[in-house]
C-alpha cells in the first residue's frame, strides 16, 4: 500500500468552465518522487495548493495515508500528512521589507509548535548540512534585497526544518540558472535521503525531472497523460502532449543543437577591437570579435559574469575602458546620443524580464509602434506587418485591445518576438528567453526565435547561463566570469573539450548529471 494516495480528486473553481482538477488520482510511497510536469493552467499548482490544505474552490475525492481514508466532500481544511509547502523564490512568497530569516524562522515555529528561540536552532543546524549555501547571515536582510539564489536556500532550509513527511515543491527552482539550480538539487536529494520525506515537485521543463529522477505524472486541463518514470517516459513518451516537452533544451540538447553555418556569412554587424570592461583591465588582453549578419553568438556564464555590461559596451550604453566597437559599419565611440538612438533602431530585443514592454499598451500597439515611430509607414500597411507579424507568434487569436499587463508571461514573450520581427532588425539580442517558462512555452519560445532568425536573418546575440539554450539558438560562445571571456569557439567545440572549469560547470548543469 502506498504511504500517501489521492483517489478521484476533483477542483471545482467558481465560475470556471472546467474544473481545475478533474478526478485526478496519483500515488507515493515512502521517500518516494513523484515530478508533476505540464504547461501552465495545467493544475500543477492547485493540486499542491490542494494537498497543502488551502484549496481554490470546492473539492472532493479521496485521499489516503498510513493507511487511512478520509473523504473532503467539500473543503479540505487541512493536509492528511505532516506537510511542508516550497515555494519558488522567483514567486515572491515572502514581504520584501522584512528580514528574510525572521519570516523562515516564523515558518517553522508555526508549523512544528516551537518557540523561536528552537526554530532558529533547528533552522541554522539544517542550513549548516547544506552543501553550497551562503551563509546564514546573508538571511538577515530584508527579503526584497536577497538574490533569488539565496532566498532559495532560504526556503529550502525552511522547508527542511519543518520535519515533512511530504514536501509540496511548487517549481521551486523557477528563474534560477542551471548550476545554483543544480546545487539545490544536489542538497534536496541529500536532505531527501537523511530525513525520508516523500517529495512532489511541480516542475517547468524535463531538466528538473532529469535531475530528480523518480516519476514523472504528466499532467494537461487538471488530468493525468502519463504516469512513467523518467527514464522510460524521455525515451518512449507516448502521448503527443509529452512528446512535445521533450523537444526542449533540457535534457536531449545534443539533437537541439542549432546546426554549423558558415562564420562568414554576410556583413559584419558588430566589430570589437581591443575592448577592456569595468574597472580593472582585462588580464588576457582585450577582447575583438566580429559577429556578421545571419550569424550568432552567445554570451554565456553566471549573473554577474559581465555579458550584460559587454552589451550595453556594444549597442554604445555604456563607454569601455580601452578599445572600440563598430555597429552597422559606424564607430559608436564618436556618435552624438541621437545618432546612436537612430543606429539602435537596427536592434530588436527580446528579454526573460517581461518588464520590457510597457504593460499599459495594447497588443497592437505595442506591436505597431516601432513601424509608426521609425518608419512613418501609412496605417494600413502598419496593421499588415503587425497583423501578419502576431499570427506568426500564435496572438492573433488575443483581441487586439487587451492590455500587455493582461497576457500572461509565454504571451508577453511571443509579443516581444513579433515586436522584433517587424523591425526587420539587423541585429537581436537574446537575453534569457526561456527563463520561467514551463516546458511546453519553451519548446513553443525555441521555434519562434530559430524561425525569426531563418527569416528576418539577424544576427543573434544571445545571453545566457544555459548551456542548453546558447546550443539550441547559436553556434559560437563566448565563456564569461568576472567580467572577462575565459572560453570562447564553436559550441560543438565547447561541449566537446571544455578547458575551464567554470565552463565544464555550465555544461554538466545542462545535462542533468550529477
Amino acid at each position: 500500500m502506498s504511504a500517501f494516495a489521492v483517489y478521484e480528486l476533483t477542483l471545482e473553481k467558481q465560475g470556471a468552465a472546467r474544473p481545475a482538477l478533474d478526478r485526478l488520482s496519483l500515488s507515493l510511497d515512502g521517500g518516494e518522487t513523484l515530478v508533476l510536469l505540464g504547461e501552465e493552467g495545467c493544475g500543477k499548482t492547485e493540486l499542491l495548493h490542494t494537498l497543502a490544505g488551502v484549496p481554490d474552490g470546492v473539492v472532493s475525492g479521496t485521499l489516503r495515508a498510513g493507511g487511512a481514508d478520509a473523504v473532503r466532500a467539500a473543503k479540505l481544511t487541512r493536509p492528511l500528512l505532516r506537510t511542508a509547502y516550497l515555494p519558488s523564490a522567483a514567486a515572491g512568497p515572502l514581504n520584501p521589507r522584512a528580514p528574510a530569516l525572521s519570516q523562515l524562522l516564523r515558518i517553522v515555529a508555526r508549523k512544528r509548535g516551537l518557540s523561536r528561540g528552537e526554530a532558529r536552532e533547528r533552522f541554522a543546524r539544517i542550513h549548516e548540512r547544506l552543501e553550497g549555501a551562503p551563509p546564514l547571515a546573508a538571511l538577515e536582510k530584508p527579503a526584497g534585497v536577497l538574490s533569488r539564489d539565496t532566498l532559495a536556500w532560504g526556503l529550502f532550509a525552511a522547508a527542511f526544518a519543518q520535519e515533512p513527511e511530504l514536501v509540496l515543491a511548487d517549481h521551486a527552482l523557477a528563474g534560477l540558472a542551471p548550476t545554483q539550480a543544480r546545487l539545490l538539487v544536489r542538497a534536496l536529494l541529500a536532505q531527501q535521503k537523511r530525513q525520508g520525506f516523500m517529495l512532489l515537485y511541480a516542475a517547468m521543463g524535463t531538466d528538473e525531472a532529469a535531475w530528480l529522477g523518480g516519476r514523472v505524472l504528466v499532467m494537461r486541463a487538471g488530468k493525468v497523460v502519463e504516469d512513467a518514470p523518467f527514464a522510460a517516459l524521455s525515451a518512449a513518451p507516448a502521448h503527443a502532449y509529452t512528446q512535445t516537452f521533450f523537444k526542449t533544451v533540457g535534457t536531449g540538447s545534443q539533437a537541439n543543437a542549432t546546426p554549423a553555418r558558415p562564420s562568414g556569412r554576410g556583413q559584419p554587424v558588430i566589430q570589437a577591437y581591443n575592448l577592456e570592461l569595468g574597472a580593472s583591465a582585462d588580464r588576457r588582453g582585450g577582447l575583438s570579435f566580429e559577429l556578421r549578419r545571419g550569424a550568432s553568438l552567445a554570451l554565456l556564464g553566471e549573473e554577474g559574469a559581465g555579458r550584460r555590461a559587454l552589451v550595453r559596451t556594444l549597442l554604445g550604453l555604456e563607454r569601455p575602458k580601452k578599445g572600440r566597437v563598430v555597429l552597422d559599419a559606424v564607430d559608436v565611440g564618436i556618435l552624438a546620443e541621437n545618432m546612436l538612438l537612430r543606429l539602435r533602431r537596427r536592434v530588436a530585443i527580446v528579454a526573460g524580464a517581461d518588464g520590457v514592454l510597457d504593460p499599459r499598451m495594447t497588443l497592437w500597439d505595442t506591436v505597431a509602434e516601432p513601424l509608426r515611430a521609425h518608419l512613418r509607414l501609412p496605417r494600413d500597411l502598419v496593421a499588415n506587418y503587425r497583423d501578419a507579424a502576431l499570427k506568426r507568434v500564435g496572438l492573433a487569436t488575443l483581441p487586439g485591445e487587451t492590455a500587455v499587463a493582461e497576457i500572461s508571461a509565454f504571451d508577453k514573450r511571443r509579443l516581444q518576438v513579433a515586436r522584433a520581427i517587424v523591425t526587420a532588425p539587423l541585429l537581436a539580442v537574446i537575453d534569457e528567453p526561456l527563463r520561467g517558462l514551463d516546458a511546453f512555452a519553451q519548446s513553443v519560445m525555441l521555434d519562434l526565435l530559430r524561425n525569426f532568425r531563418a527569416q528576418e536573418g539577424p544576427a543573434f546575440l544571445v545571453v545566457t547561463s544555459d548551456f542548453a539554450v546558447a546550443r539550441a539558438l547559436c553556434e559560437e560562445a563566448m565563456v564569461l566570469a568576472d567580467g572577462e571571456v575565459i572560453e570562447r569557439g564553436p559550441l560543438a567545440d565547447l561541449a566537446r573539450a571544455p578547458k575551464e572549469p567554470r565552463t565544464r560547470a555550465l555544461i554538466e548543469a545542462a545535462v542533468g548529471t550529477f
